[in-house]
């Protein structure tokens, strides 16, 4: 029986969203609840004009509540432009805060990979490189492939690929460390855990997927805290996140409530992680500084956002991990 043929795509215009001059964004939040009192007109477009941009800035506004019904309807509750301004200043921190501790934890995972193969009788190096890429689908294998060609001019990688060629195959292990992209890494972390039969590094492989997701947005600016009153229950939690969740204090109501928000799931994800994999040295001194430098910042933000109670109790959730693992 013939296939049933597809029915056409139906493309839907979408009304062009106009460019507005500074005075226009001014307005528009203005129209829409958006209150001066915290910030004058004057210092908010010489932000929006110097600072940052509309775009960017107007999407914390989804941390708030609108007016439902009456003259008002539609008008965000209680949104002052100086609010908007805090929420991204503290998202600007936070990037930066969580930045570092997402290389530490890819440099510790590269680190402990080829630790293992070195110190296993049974691994030579290339092996199980050549495993690795042949246990591949073909879109896979060709994509990793393509992702290592694309390195034959890079200033930085350029050398090794001139000395051992462009094929993953048939390189070594600590040369497809140093090309493979983060996610490429962890997905040979996941290969050779399940190869030796390693239920730990299996383990933080998962978790190593939620820090590479945290470091995407980090190193692309993509605001974060935005995302605080997101829920989601498709994605449980890692088992040994939510022990170590248990023993910071925290009530299992506040514990199930913050882990069914993808972004913080993500980072207590990553703090986690980071606690597990770099326990001493100057990397683990420089984080705890930073995560202490990230507590004021939020300790701070608490003084003009505590009236949003997303914002407090996300923030408070975050302060009672640092409080607990970066001491």
């Amino acid at each position: 029986m013939a296939d049933k043929p597809k029915e056409p795509e139906v493309w839907v215009e979408k009304e062009d969203v106009p460019l507005l001059s500074i005075d226009e964004q001014i307005a528009q939040l203005k129209e829409r609840g958006v209150t001066f009192e915290l910030c004058s007109e004057d210092e908010a477009k010489f932000y929006l004009a110097d600072r940052t941009y509309y775009f960017k800035i107007r999407s914390f506004r989804t941390l708030y509540d609108k007016r439902v019904g009456g003259d008002r309807d539609g008008q965000y509750i209680n949104l002052d432009f100086g609010h908007l301004r805090a929420l991204a200043s503290l998202d600007r921190d936070l990037r930066y805060a969580l930045l570092p501790l997402t290389l530490d934890v890819e440099h510790a995972a590269r680190t402990k990979l080829i630790r293992n193969i070195t110190e296993s009788p049974d691994e030579d190096g290339y092996g199980v490189c050549a495993d690795y890429i042949a246990s591949l689908n073909h879109d896979e294998r060709n994509r990793r492939k393509g992702d290592i060609a694309v390195l034959k001019n890079d200033l930085y990688c350029s050398d090794l690929l001139a000395k051992y060629g462009k094929d993953p195959a048939k390189m070594p292990a600590w040369v497809i460390a140093e090309l493979f992209s983060f996610g490429s890494l962890a997905g040979f972390y996941l290969f050779c855990a399940k190869r030796w039969g390693d239920e730990a590094m299996e383990d933080e492989h998962y978790m190593l997927r939620q820090a590479q997701f945290i470091r995407n947005a980090c190193a692309h600016s993509s605001n974060m805290a935005n995302g605080f009153g997101a829920q989601d229950d498709e994605i449980e939690p890692n088992v040994k996140v939510e022990k170590a969740l248990a023993k910071t204090g925290l009530s299992h109501r506040v514990r199930t409530s913050k882990m069914k928000n993808p972004r913080l799931k993500q980072i207590a994800t990553l703090l986690y992680l980071h606690s597990h994999l770099i326990t001493k040295g100057t990397s683990r001194k420089r984080a705890i500084t930073d995560m202490q430098a990230l507590k004021a910042s939020m300790t701070k933000s608490l003084e003009m956002l505590s009236g949003n109670d997303i914002v407090r109790s996300s923030l408070t959730f975050l302060i009672t991990l640092i409080d607990n693992w970066f001491v």
